[in-house]
């Protein structure tokens, strides 16, 4: 099983805090026994500037729709998290959104999952340790051919 996170890169408020971030959500993926694809190990902003704009969305298109589920940090805007999360939904993809409780969060990424309740699910957090934890028990419930209630 493989998860894809998803989270602002480009335009991250401190990317160094982000990078770490998302390799605790992979981490937290590894926990339930899934692989994960982190996409600033293969196209960073820094690192990978010389990516053109087709190579770094192909890629993270087909990563996309080759993931069983996809873990989206939805505490900072980003568009393109935006398209991954739609991109996934339509796909039929399980999605998990997470953000701070004290974060704003997009209507319209918080009204996609109340649109597809067998698919996604919202999680609010205070430590991001609750959020790994959180993110683990889904993706073995997941795994296990459990459907979201909502």
């Amino acid at each position: 099983m493989l998860a894809y996170i998803s989270g602002a890169l480009l335009n991250a408020t401190d990317l160094d805090r982000s990078r770490a971030m998302y390799e605790r959500l992979a981490d937290a993926c590894r926990a339930a026994g899934w692989d994960a694809y982190v996409p600033h190990q293969h196209a960073d902003p820094v690192r990978d500037a010389h990516l053109s704009n087709v190579d770094v969305a192909e890629r993270d298109v087909d990563h996309v729709m080759a993931a069983d589920a996809l873990v989206a940090y939805v505490g900072e805007p980003s568009l393109g998290v935006g398209a991954e999360v739609a991109i996934a939904l339509r796909a039929g993809k399980r999605v998990l959104l997470l953000a701070e409780t004290d974060r704003r969060v997009s209507r319209f990424l918080l009204g996609l999952a109340e649109l597809h309740p067998d698919q996604a699910r919202v999680f609010r957090y205070a430590a991001l340790d609750a959020a790994a934890l959180w993110i683990t028990e889904q993706l073995r419930e997941i795994e296990a051919g459990s459907r979201f209630s909502g």
